[in-house]
């Protein structure tokens, strides 16, 4: 009892500083669950949820996703596009300005796009390979110089794209490597240029604090352009990784928003607290990868096959994951519009049919009680991660028996980003949310080009590649998403991933937020949101233990 006791008081402690509010303070503040620790605050090294959920108050880019999913006029008040779908004209806000009062210019993103494509910037601007001459600046043989960037004067950017993108403002508005950075503070101060002080940034907020292991915090940027139609002055950012922790805090009234809520306890949530509850389908797929770089799955496609047929997706959503998920047998999320998803011919079968190919080809791949496969399931530390795990695990050793020694690894975040990035892994936990309602938001995940965190099987297929390309090439709209869907099920034969299901939200959000807007993406930048009583529900160290 008194570790318990001790344990609440820590927990007290940490949160103490940001979310108590006097009832005579004016000051809103809007505490918001993020499910784990930012790994940096450079918008152009990352694309994780965590960070980028931070992103979208620190950072405006030209365009920004609106509540409801509509795009919205972000620093380029309006645009142009030629006629043949290449070149576009954003005009810029006489009145946008960094946080340090510098005026923003097209100069500003012609220098940050630059930097998001070089050479050895981060793996996620592969989206931005749309932009003429970008995937010479990737490979190092061109300078970044020839990228398909000008400015025809300080308020007006070009773009010039290789390809026509009916989609590519969609992208812009979605994508962090699109966001601008501040040159002279970058260039000033290194590696260091994100940490408080430092930090310049252009959105609706500015760092105010940020310690590891410690909740993040923003304030209202005095220099944003909407700066009058913010409505929350601080917003706190906790690196809670645990659910089970996040649903104490948020029933203690320490949060506001939970990043995602414990599997377990889904039905109960659901019934108990329908007006916060937000489950609905959106734009995302959580899958294994396997790594193809190595044994035993390089060049094996058979074990590959019979490892997928013994995972029953369909008892997962309804017994582990409980939350409204579908199965899912390949990438792309049902609620992309226009694109029909291949499913394979197995979906159809009985599971004990299944079950019969899977352990046939398994044998075929040279594995049975006489010659065991061992695998390693690693997965960042979650009990949502962990459940999955588990149930995968048990699926697969009933399906073959002493055949097959399964393991399961839980590390941190930062361990496990750094072993997927090196492809340290046999299988590896892995998801994508869209950055756009298409499916090339998930299909270009495994082109032979992509590096992790997108392709992490390390998967190769020219003929993908060939699709995925001549799908880019087309302004057809129906023969477009046939080669895609061509391309998915090729892809899926291949089996480089295991998919396990497409999400639902699930995200508890207190009556006191206002302005918490459904959209497929599950995005809710805090510059849309407010608080219905500026005064939160009164707490004491005592109530806050009682409630725990």
């Amino acid at each position: 009892m008194k570790l318990f006791v001790r344990c609440i008081a820590s927990a007290v402690a940490l949160f103490a500083g940001t979310l108590a509010l006097s009832p005579a303070s004016a000051e809103t503040v809007l505490n918001r669950g993020n499910g784990g620790e930012p790994v940096t605050l450079d918008p152009h090294l990352t694309d994780g949820r965590v960070e980028s959920n931070i992103f979208r108050d620190l950072f405006e880019g030209l365009l920004v996703y609106g509540p409801d999913g509509r795009l919205l006029p972000g620093v380029a008040e309006s645009w142009d596009v030629s006629e043949d779908g290449l070149t576009y004209s954003f005009h810029l806000r006489a009145n946008a300005k960094w946080s340090n009062g510098d005026p923003i210019t097209a100069d500003d993103f012609i220098y940050s796009l630059r930097r998001a494509v070089a050479p050895h910037g981060g793996p996620a601007a592969a989206n931005l390979r749309l932009i003429e001459k970008a995937d010479a600046v990737m490979a190092g043989t061109a300078p970044p110089t020839q990228l398909g960037v000008t400015a025809t004067d300080p308020a007006t950017l070009r773009i010039r794209l290789s390809t026509p993108a009916p989609y590519f403002l969609a992208l812009l508005s979605s994508d962090n490597m699109a966001l601008p950075v501040h040159r002279a503070s970058v260039e000033a101060n290194g590696d260091r240029w994100t940490e408080p002080g430092k930090l310049v940034s252009n959105g609706a907020y500015t760092l105010a604090e940020w310690q590891r292991g410690k909740p993040l915090v923003v304030t209202r940027n005095p220099n944003y352009y909407a700066k009058d139609s913010v409505s929350i002055d601080r917003v706190v950012f906790h690196p809670v990784a645990d659910p089970d922790e996040e649903m104490k805090l948020y029933r203690a009234g320490l949060l506001h928003v939970t990043n995602e809520v414990p599997q377990e306890q889904v039905k109960w949530i659901s019934l108990s607290q329908p007006k916060e509850f937000w489950n609905k389908p959106y734009l995302a797929t959580y899958y294994y990868a396997l790594n193809l770089t190595a044994e035993p799955f390089k060049g094996n496609p058979t074990l590959r096959k019979a490892l997928s047929l013994a995972i029953n997706r369909q008892t997962i959503v309804e017994k582990v994951t409980r939350a409204g998920e579908m199965p899912a047998y390949g990438l792309v999320p049902p609620v992309v519009p226009n694109y029909r998803r291949p499913l394979p011919a197995y979906v159809a079968e009985p599971m004990e049919r299944r079950l019969e190919d899977a352990r046939r080809l398994f044998a075929d791949a040279g594995y049975g009680p006489s010659q065991p496969l061992k695998l390693e399931i690693l997965y960042n530390t979650s009990d949502n991660n962990d459940a999955i795990a588990t149930a995968v695990r048990s699926q697969w050793e009933t399906a073959f028996g002493k055949g097959l020694i399964v393991t399961t690894v839980s590390v941190d975040r930062t361990e496990y980003l750094k072993r997927r990035a090196r492809r340290d892994f046999q299988v590896v936990r892995a998801a994508w949310i869209g950055d756009i309602a298409d499916p090339t938001a998930f299909l270009n995940l495994m082109l032979s080009t992509a590096q992790p965190p997108r392709n992490d099987p390390g998967y190769h297929n020219a003929k993908y590649d060939a699709l995925l390309a001549k799908a880019a090439a087309t302004i057809d709209t129906p023969e477009r998403a046939k080669l895609l869907v061509e391309a998915e099920r090729m892809m899926v034969d291949d089996v480089p991933v295991l998919p396990i299901y497409h999400f639902a939200t699930k995200s508890l959000v207190s009556t006191q937020v206002k302005g918490w807007t459904f959209n497929i993406r599950d995005v809710h930048p805090s510059r849309f949101l407010s608080i219905g009583d500026p005064t939160p529900p009164p707490s004491t160290a005592n109530k806050t233990a009682a409630a725990f």
